[in-house]
């Protein structure tokens, strides 16, 4: 009894640990209405157009399902007066970045707030949010009271565009980004998650490069960073060589599938 206890004990920490990890933002980063910073490697500008206003430091409260913090740090109100637009620009490819709202309720109407990106369709998750529904790439105020909560916006190519909009009202809310959430994504990086049965070598190349896996190869497409496609062709195999030598020396995304599974990596081309 005292064996099935124990691991049922490490269980729920195991399970608690990896919620928290998805959902927690001890800070978020230095957020402007017009302006520039740099966050772990990456420079982040914004630009901006309608009710938006620089507000300081912010608590970020959740203020339903009983209170408690979001987050600390940097913060905009947006809304207050009416619709708005925020602008981010990032100067590498990332993904997954982290939004983290408070104070967002329908008394004078209902806040509301659209993600958009040049990496394709976003899509929006979170654990820790109340007093908001998502739907599709919009997050939108309940008629119940004030909400909020930290919201995962990703993408199935990593972007460098992020722009998030709404129609304002019931005087804003509290707008932030986790200062974690942002990050250089490496070139072994996976768009859903870590995979080893995929190799693509040499990468960076200066024009061919290989596509080798343990599963048999079915096709591949190339996009830009902007998230265009610009190739694409079936494969044969378990390997094989890839002419690359037509593109521009840059940044690209290489979306592979195979008779299991579709991954995606990125490939640099010198």
């Amino acid at each position: 009894m005292k064996t099935i206890n124990y691991f049922l004990m490490l269980f729920t920490l195991l399970k608690s640990y990896n919620v928290y990890s998805q959902t927690s933002c001890t800070n978020t980063i230095n957020i402007f209405p017009n302006g520039i910073t740099t966050v772990n490697g990456v420079q982040v500008s914004y630009t901006s157009t309608g009710s938006v206003r620089e507000a300081g430091f912010s608590p970020f409260l959740k203020l339903c399902q009983g209170g408690g913090s979001l987050s600390s740090g940097s913060s905009l109100q947006v809304g207050a007066q009416g619709s708005w637009s925020l602008v981010i620009n990032f100067d590498r490819p990332i993904n997954d970045v982290k939004v983290v709202l408070s104070g967002v309720d329908s008394t004078l109407g209902a806040e509301n707030f659209v993600f958009n990106s040049n990496g394709g369709p976003v899509t929006i998750s979170s654990e820790n949010y109340c007093g908001m529904s998502i739907g599709g790439n919009q997050l939108i105020a309940d008629p119940t009271g004030a909400g909020g909560g930290i919201f995962k916006i990703h993408t199935f190519i990593p972007y460098t565009q992020l722009v998030i909009s709404g129609q304002g009202g019931s005087d804003g809310s509290a707008l932030g980004i986790c200062s974690t959430s942002i990050s250089v994504l490496g070139v072994k990086d996976v768009v859903n998650g870590q995979n080893n049965s995929i190799d693509i070598f040499p990468n960076p190349t200066k024009g061919l490069t290989t596509i080798s896996s343990q599963e048999k190869l079915k096709s591949y497409k190339v996009f830009t960073e902007s998230g265009r496609l610009i190739h694409s062709a079936p494969l044969k195999g378990n390997k094989q060589e890839l002419n690359l030598s037509s593109l521009e020396a840059g940044y690209y995304m290489l979306s592979v599938e195979t008779e299991k599974q579709k991954v995606n990596k990125k490939i640099i081309k010198r």
